[in-house]
């Protein structure tokens, strides 16, 4: 009985070690699940996560990056990896020579101050994710990999652990920056990134992956369950160096004319093809001009008189009035109707214009001569004259790809609430009616392409690499907007209006020049928010060369309010100077005969640069040259140019991939080529010829590497 009572006090003293044993297990497992120092061990399994892919490229029509996911990486610190003594000596040892490292390529501390630093952080023991440098490029990790302690150890042994966090770089920002646009990975991205977003976004993968330290997750396995595929690239239909001019010229007329915002469009006539789209906004306060918003796209205004080429194209489609036909405009004052307001011609102080021909008042730009025009062939059925502009394509949104197209407005109907006895002749000068400076331009476009209404293109293809894999077309909107006899004759006016000596508003701007343009100026007065007017806005739309058209520009200032306002003062000057620009940059468009250089005192200085290009350039223009491959078997891809009084001398330069090459005197399009092939980042600094590199020629490259190239 004894021994039995003896059992069983022995079986009760085991159940209650084997229960107390069994309550630690479950207080410790608790006590593990709630303490944020320790990792989930669920989460500590492998786990199918999304793999993200990589984001195409948008590029120039030449092949320049303009956009691009780079890597940067987060620079971070677990202290408690650190946890004998023996690591603790080894990483004492080691840390003055890291604190002078960290400082030397992070400042924001001294050596010492980073020593503490990280000292504090070892002995404190709490975190176990010490931010130590953010957004680091790829060249300057390779760099602190090798730091002293960091670089002969493994990430769990050193604590330092790298997290990549790719952004969206722009290398010629900020060129066509509201074009271009901005990736946003939670939505609303706009410009190029949104229209094709789904082409640059790509697919993403699966993968079985493993969480570590840090939450830092690393692949389980070597292979996808389904692997990512990257985005295409889109290649635009943007040329950098007329983006670039057309940026510039807008610049200093926005200065020179304290205005308020400005933009140019540059379309290639025959594809609609966006060339260029400049939009500045000018900070009154400190005079610098920056890239805010689209205007070009966005901002649908009262165009002025450069709506005057839609009020004739109606009055000529008519078939009621002709080019010779007269219209009386007196002494350069009108009033159209009881109530309306005063019209005036800018010859009003000095008697008027008198009798002109119908081409005489769009060469003039006669806003009493145009409104008269329109009463008189459409005041009987001013119906007549809604439709005749809408069958030009008026009123309606273009649909082009990119997002935030503005709206214009164009009076449907005159039982509409806002018609009047005034709307008539108010629209045939360019009020009562909006359009955006983009929308403006395709107007203006399709005169040059004889009666073709294209819709702009911003990009013609996607690449994977450099192969093609969808071309986008160009789309034609319209036909014809026009008879051809109607099209002819509006051609043959907006010539008058820039022909040197004339009578046109821009015959000053194109005197002297080598090509002629053809174009119609605009001078409005700028509707002010909740009504009114306050300043002008000039404007300027046409194309060049007039007697072959290729390229059409508008241009828009807002509000300029010093030096003068008119659209042939503030907006033409932008044209020509974009004008000059392609004019002489585009040997297709120069109608040179062989041996006109042969009178020149010296032949014209040629930059250094390809080959190919200089070659074909020389030999249209009859040039003589000597290409001196003497010690070389393959034909040389770059040359430098010396220039002698009757020949021009090509020596050879070389291209090592093993070496930065010596871009001095050469084009910023072929020195940025080089450069990029071998994985440097350009920054420029000026303009024109490259004139000086930070990195000497000879010097062995790092991908990734900054090289400055200044211009003169």
């Amino acid at each position: 009985m004894k021994n039995a009572q003896n059992i069983a006090t022995r079986a009760w003293v085991l159940f209650a070690v084997f229960a107390l044993f069994g309550v630690g297990i479950l207080l410790k497992i608790a006590l593990i699940q709630l303490d944020p120092r320790h990792e989930n061990a669920a989460a500590m399994l492998p786990q199918v996560r999304t793999i993200e892919p990589e984001r195409g490229r948008i590029l120039s029509a030449d092949g320049h990056l303009l956009a691009a996911s780079v890597p940067r990486f987060d620079l971070h610190w677990d202290p408690t990896v650190i946890d004998t003594e023996e690591e603790r000596t080894a990483f004492l040892t080691q840390l003055p020579g890291l604190s002078q490292a960290l400082a030397r390529e992070f400042g924001g501390k001294s050596s010492n101050g980073w020593r503490d630093f990280l000292l504090a952080a070892h002995r404190s023991g709490k975190s176990r994710y010490v931010r130590i440098a953010r957004n680091i490029e790829w060249d300057r990790r390779q760099a602190v990999e090798a730091f002293p302690w960091i670089g002969d150890r493994s990430r769990n042994k050193s604590g330092f652990m790298f997290s990549e966090r790719p952004r969206r770089d722009k290398p010629f920002s900020p060129l066509a920056n509201r074009t271009i646009g901005l990736h946003r990975p939670e939505g609303n991205s706009v410009g190029i990134e949104a229209a094709y977003n789904e082409a640059l976004s790509g697919k993403s993968g699966e993968r079985l992956m493993r969480r570590i330290h840090g939450n830092y997750w690393i692949p389980a396995t070597d292979d996808f369950i389904r692997s990512p595929e990257s985005g295409r690239d889109v290649r635009t239909t943007i040329d950098l160096r007329t983006q670039d001019v057309a940026t510039d010229a807008l610049r200093v007329q926005l200065d020179h004319h304290a205005a308020e915002w400005g933009c140019a469009v540059v379309l290639e006539v025959a594809t609609g093809d966006v060339i260029a789209i400049s939009n500045l906004v000018r900070n009154p306060e400190t005079g610098r001009c920056s890239e805010a918003y689209n205007h070009a796209i966005g901002t649908a205004v009262e165009p002025g008189s450069t709506f005057k080429l839609a009020s004739v194209m109606a009055l000529l489609e008519s078939g009621r009035i002709s080019p010779a036909d007269t219209i009386e405009t007196g002494n350069g004052a009108f009033r159209p109707a009881s109530g309306c307001k005063r019209m005036t011609d800018t010859s009003e102080p000095d008697g008027g214009y008198g009798a002109l021909r119908l081409e005489e008042v769009f060469e003039r730009s006669s806003n009493v001569g145009t409104a008269k025009a329109v009463q008189q062939v459409f005041a009987q059925n001013p119906q007549a004259w809604l439709d005749a502009l809408h069958a030009l394509g008026l009123g309606q949104p273009l649909g082009i790809a990119l997002a935030g197209e503005g709206t214009p407005s164009l009076h449907q109907n005159t039982a509409e609430r806002t018609w009047s006895a005034c709307s008539l002749t108010s629209m045939s000068i360019g009020y009562e009616v909006s359009m955006t400076p983009l929308q403006t331009a395709v107007l203006y476009n399709a005169i040059a392409a004889d009666g073709r209404l294209i819709k702009p293109r911003f990009a013609d293809a996607l690449l994977d690499g450099n192969a093609v894999v969808q071309n986008i077309p160009t789309e034609v909107i319209q036909e014809r907007i026009a008879s051809r006899p109607t099209i002819a004759a509006l051609q043959s006016m907006m010539e008058r209006v820039c022909a040197p000596g004339g009578h046109g508003t821009a015959e000053d701007v194109f005197r002297d020049r080598p090509y002629r343009a053809a174009g119609k100026t605009g001078t409005a007065r700028a509707a002010k928010p909740g009504g009114g007017y306050q300043g002008h806005r000039a404007s300027f739309a046409g194309y060049f060369p007039a007697e072959k058209p290729a390229y059409t520009i508008a241009v828009v200032v807002q509000r300029p309010s010093a030096n003068g306002y008119y659209g042939g003062v503030v907006a033409a000057p932008v044209f020509r100077a974009i004008a000059d620009h392609l004019y002489g940059t585009q040997p297709e468009l120069t109608e040179m005969e062989r041996g006109n250089l042969a009178a020149l005192p010296r032949l014209p200085v040629s930059m250094n640069g390809n080959t190919q290009t200089l070659t074909t350039l020389y030999e249209a223009l009859g040039m003589a040259y000597v290409l001196d491959t003497t010690g070389t078997s393959d034909y040389p891809s770059y040359v430098a140019a010396q220039t002698e009084v009757d020949f021009v001398n090509l020596t050879p330069r070389s291209t090592s991939e093993t070496s930065i090459p010596d871009v001095r005197g050469m084009s910023l399009r072929d020195a940025v080529h080089l450069l990029e092939t071998q994985g440097l980042r350009v920054d420029i600094n000026g303009k024109g010829t490259v004139r000086r590199q930070s990195i000497s020629p000879g010097t062995a490259p790092r991908r990734g590497q900054t090289i400055l190239l200044e211009l003169s």
